[in-house]
Formats: structure tokens, sequence, C-alpha cells
């Protein structure tokens, strides 16, 4: 049996009892009391798989669709997407999404009828967005979203392009489509732009959690993002022809729901505010717009969402960024031990590598390629091999005493474009004890001792 939604559901609430809230009373999405409840949890810490199962469409009415939230809000989730089992250092999952980047997958195409995603199928008149719960997220958002990912196919060569994008609700069949200038489908649209085309678009709003967790790899511009949701999944991606354009674009035949539609050439339309990953809310912009022809999904499917810029959002965005950037500077620091993106910097902006120096400039030289990778990096704090990356008091730590701050800091300007208002200038600080001459010892506890003692019984 292929993976799919459902059945990672079925396995975190066998394998991790309570880890998932299955909420039956009637929340209304479109009052924003879905994140109402996703923050309570959030208050009170509790990092929980959620399913809504009775809340309206977004046109008031019962939706036959629950909302789904949560799958990445923890790394040991992730690590349970991944297959891996309970994890025994938050590295380890780093290190397996970055294996599994490099590697690729098979798809499988198989037909309409016997894919999942095509038990029903709705066409022409019978598409209408407002049956689907399309909830209200923050206060000033200026309309519903859509937050899942989207999908195209390249134009002139033979590829998919998978991306995390918001659309916004216009009308029965018309949403935004946030094609930004440093995503890929940006690029991919242009093509069809520059040959007058209407661009084919799908919106992928369910799939098993592996699957979503490698569409944020780093990956170039022209890689197959089936072929690495693939290596994800460690299984075949099960592939059917779309409704709107036959066996020229295929989609996900394991998806719980897939909208498809086009991008008409030079039309743009306004969206936003929208709250989004690094909490604050994105301004108005015109962007392309996406006309709806189809609709299919399974019949008891499962759409999911995100509270955009929390833990969720961080850690699925977030992880297999880790793995994508510890590939790329292995190759010029070998030593590289362990990177985070924190939650402190929204999993975007600040970074924590450790290394185990070579040369004294290893440090430099790992923030730097990290800044090159990372568009919205801003901040790159490089640690020794002792400093656990993954806990921010001991990164402080090593920060406030390894650190000289008239040669270890260094700001460099006009390195960043992504957003304005965070400015260009980026800041590396190293934070590794020097190669040479005198430094003191670090306080340690023998590791026989730690062995010894156990204090399970009273963490109960």
């Amino acid at each position: 049996m292929s993976k799919d939604l459902h059945q990672f559901i079925s396995q975190e609430e066998e394998k991790r009892p309570g880890s998932v809230i299955r909420v039956k009373e009637r929340i209304d999405s479109n009052q924003h009391e879905t994140i109402a409840f996703l923050k309570h949890l959030d208050l009170r810490g509790l990092q929980k798989m959620v399913l809504f199962e009775n809340v309206p469409a977004l046109n008031g009415q019962p939706s036959a669709f629950p909302l789904f939230y949560n799958p990445w809000a923890t790394r040991q989730f992730c690590a349970d997407a991944l297959g891996m089992g309970d994890l025994k250092s938050n590295m380890d999952l780093s290190l397996e999404v970055a294996r599994r980047e490099l590697q690729k997958g098979e798809v499988e195409t198989i037909s309409r009828g016997k894919a999942p995603c095509k038990e029903v199928i709705l066409k022409g008149a019978q598409v209408d967005l407002r049956t689907l719960p399309i909830p209200m997220h923050h206060k000033d958002d200026v309309g519903a979203y859509l937050t899942m990912a989207c999908a195209m196919k390249s134009l002139d060569n033979d590829f998919y392009d998978i991306t995390f994008t918001k659309n916004m609700y216009y009308t029965p069949q018309r949403m935004s489509f946030s094609a930004h200038p440093h995503h890929h489908l940006e690029a991919m649209t242009t093509e069809y732009e520059k040959k007058n085309k209407r661009a084919p678009v799908i919106v992928i709003l369910g799939h098993h959690p592996a699957f979503f967790l490698s569409t944020c790899c780093m990956t170039p511009y022209g890689n197959n993002d089936y072929l690495t949701a693939s290596a994800f999944l460690q299984e075949p991606l099960r592939l059917t022809p779309s409704e709107t354009w036959g066996e020229d674009f295929l989609v996900p035949a394991d998806a719980e729901m897939i909208i498809e539609g086009e991008v008409p050439p030079h039309v743009r339309e306004s969206q936003n505010p929208f709250g989004e990953i690094l909490g604050y809310y994105q301004v108005e912009m015109k962007v392309p717009v996406l006309e709806v022809t189809a609709i299919t999904h399974r019949k008891k499917a499962i759409i999911q969402d995100f509270w955009p810029g929390q833990m969720d959002h961080w850690n699925m965005g977030g992880i297999p960024k880790e793995g994508s950037v510890f590939n790329v500077i292995k190759k010029t620091v070998p030593g590289i031990t362990a990177i985070h993106l924190p939650p402190s910097g929204c999993a975007r902006v600040i970074c924590y590598i450790s290394i185990k120096k070579e040369f004294e400039n290893d440090a430099n030289k790992a923030a730097m390629q990290a800044f090159v990778e990372m568009p919205n990096l801003k901040l790159a704090v490089v640690v020794d091999d002792d400093v656990d990356v993954f806990n921010e008091r001991e990164v402080l730590w090593a920060v406030g005493t390894r650190t000289h701050w008239d040669k270890d800091v260094e700001i460099i300007r006009k390195v960043q474009s992504f957003r304005g208002w965070l400015g260009d200038a980026v800041a590396m600080i190293d934070a590794t004890k020097p190669l040479k001459g005198e430094f003191p010892k670090r306080n340690e506890v023998p590791e026989e001792a730690m062995k010894r003692v156990d204090v399970s019984k009273y963490l109960a």
C-alpha cells in the first residue's frame, strides 16, 4: 500500500498515543477559530497534531473535508514521516534529509481509475472553491488563503517543480498564484508568458508529510521534484494523468485533493496583507492569478493547512534546508558536524553551524557558503563541535565566551535582497576557539558517571 496522509495519521495515533487531537465539535475556520485553537495549544507548550473534523466550508455550509494541522510540529514527527524511528540526535534527522536529497527516486504512472485522488472529479460548472474549508489565519489578513504546495511542469524541459506558496480566494473559480521572484515557479511562469501561453498549475492540498518535506529542499532549478519526493517517501511516487491536460501533466495519485488550473499570461491582481513565516504581515502586492479548471479528491479527503510562522511551518521549511546547506558546506568545509536553523530565526534568518576546525578560516568559509545558499539568511554563528547547535543556550554560551568582538564578528553589506525591509547586510560570528594559543578547558562530567546514573523513574 502506498504511503498517504491517512496512513500517516493512523501510524502516529498507534505509535504515539495522544499525538493527534481529533476535534469533533464545530470550530469556525472562517472566524479564525482553528488558528485560535492551535495558539491555545502553543501557549501551553503542547506540540500536537490536530484534525478538525467539523469545520465550515468557505460558504458557511458544513464542509465535507476536515482540516489537518501540525504534522511537522516536532522533529520527532518529521522523523516519523521519514520512517526513522525514535530520534537519538536532532542532527540525525538533518543528515537523513541531506542523504535523501541527493537521491533520485522513481515514479510510477497509474490509470485514473486506480488513483485515490480521482475518486471524485469536478469539472466546469461543478467547480466551486467555496465548498472547501479555506481558513482565515491572522487578524489583519485580507482574505481566506490555501497555504499548501503548488506544482508546475517546465514548458521546454521534462521536469516538475513543487513549491510551497499560498493561494488567496478571489471567486468560485479564481485564486491568486503567489509565484514570487525567488521562486522557481516565477521562472516557470515567465517561460509560458514569453510564448504567450497559459501555464498549467496544480495545488496539492494533502499528501504524506514526507512528500511535502521533500519540496523544501534547496534543489536547483531543473531538478525533478517528483523524483525527490519519491526519495523521501522511499518508494515510487505514483502519478496519474490530470483531468485538464491528460498525460501532458501528471499529478500525485495518492494526494488527498488536487486543484487544477491555468495561469493566464500577463495578468496580475492584488493580494495581501497576509501573516507569513517571519511573523509579520506581507504587504500588498500584484501576483499572477490561477483560473481553476478541475478539482479532484478522495471520497474522504483531508485538507492540510498551516498556521504560518509557527513550529509546524518552521520545521517543515527549515529541516530540509538544514540538510541541503549541510551538503553544500561539506564540500568546502569537510569538518562540518551539525547545522540548525533555530525557531528564534523562524528557520530562515539565523543559522547555527558546528565544525571540527582544521583551518582558522573554516568558520568564515562555512558561514559564507550558507549565505550563498539561503537568500533569507541574516546571521550565521559558527561554533566548535563540542557545542550543541540545537541547544540555543550552548550556542549563546559559546558566543559569549569564545568570541573576540574586535576580530570575530563580520558584517558584510549588499549580500541579500529577498525582503527589502530586512536590509541587505549579513553578519557572521566566529564563536570557535583558536587553533593555536592557550584557551581554557571546558567543564565536563565524566561520561562513565553519566551512563551509570539513571533518572528516568523520576521523570514520569
